[in-house]
């Protein structure tokens, strides 16, 4: 059975994932009334609010004080630039090539640990995401769009081994908090100033959005951190899961054949990971 000091990480960094993929909801509920730049920007900008509270709780107002900037800046950028390539090239279930690329970059720069379990679970997760999405199954697949998110995927994969690598220059937060102002002035700077006016009801739900996004980054750099890079992978495809949950319930899109068929596949790549790997 897998080593029981990766419980609290994992289950924290699938928390994470399953606030994430919350906070997608509401950008997709508003994103047919406001520019797709602008929900972010105000995600990014609302996260900040948890995010300050929990670093100068945990480290004190002058926390900015002791910052190893170089590696704030660059992980924030890399980090950023990974969400806007996503964002681009639309053809999201290549995005889950992310926990592949990790596992290699991890065995290469940080020496973890692959064995035949590890390797196994990660690659039915990643099949059962690609056959719930049907990439191909609703019109043609934009080869740019591939790439895109495809660089993309690489960006997050190398924003996890950055941190991983440097996790000793910063905690959990802080790193959260940097990435955010980041995201903050990048967005702002690609929408080029220019808002369009929300109502009260969906500005509020933004903010919902942005403090439930902080809460999930967190957790995620928390579980990028103290994981192994295949274990790590296996949180972000359980949100499949709770995706298709959620859709079915709050907006009632009725999983498909595949969606079953998918998550089928990362729950057994789940009890493959959590039963067979002794290390």
């Amino acid at each position: 059975m897998l080593n029981r000091k990766f419980f609290f990480p994992f289950f924290i960094s699938l928390g994470g994932y399953i606030f994430m993929v919350s906070m997608d909801s509401v950008i997709k509920v508003l994103g047919s009334e406001y520019p797709i730049l602008q929900l972010l920007f105000l995600n990014a900008f609302f996260s900040l609010i948890p995010l300050t509270f929990f670093v100068i709780k945990n480290h004190s107002i002058s926390f900015f004080k002791n910052q190893h900037y170089v590696f704030q800046i660059t992980r924030g950028l890399v980090h950023t630039l990974g969400f806007l390539l996503v964002l681009m090239g639309v053809v999201y279930p290549v995005l889950f090539s992310s926990p592949l690329m990790l596992l290699v970059l991890s065995h290469f720069f940080l020496s973890d640990n692959i064995n035949l379990v590890r390797i196994l679970a990660i690659l039915l997760g990643f099949f059962g995401v690609i056959i719930s999405a049907e990439p191909f199954g609703s019109g043609s697949v934009s080869l740019m769009g591939v790439l895109l998110v495809f660089a993309g995927a690489f960006c997050i994969a190398l924003t996890n081994l950055i941190t991983r690598k440097f996790m000793h220059l910063s905690s959990s937060f802080e790193a959260s908090f940097f990435s955010m102002v980041i995201s903050v002035i990048v967005f702002l700077m690609a929408m080029k100033f220019d808002f369009v006016y929300m109502s009260l009801n969906h500005l509020a739900l933004s903010l919902f959005g942005g403090i439930i996004a902080g809460l999930g980054i967190t957790a995620i750099v928390y579980g990028s951190r103290m994981l192994p890079a295949t274990i790590y992978g296996m949180t972000s495809y359980f949100q499949l899961i709770y995706g298709v949950v959620f859709g079915w319930f709050v907006f009632q899109q009725l999983p498909t054949l595949f969606n079953y068929i998918g998550i089928v596949f990362v729950i057994i790549a789940g009890i493959l990971l959590f039963f067979f790997d002794n290390k």
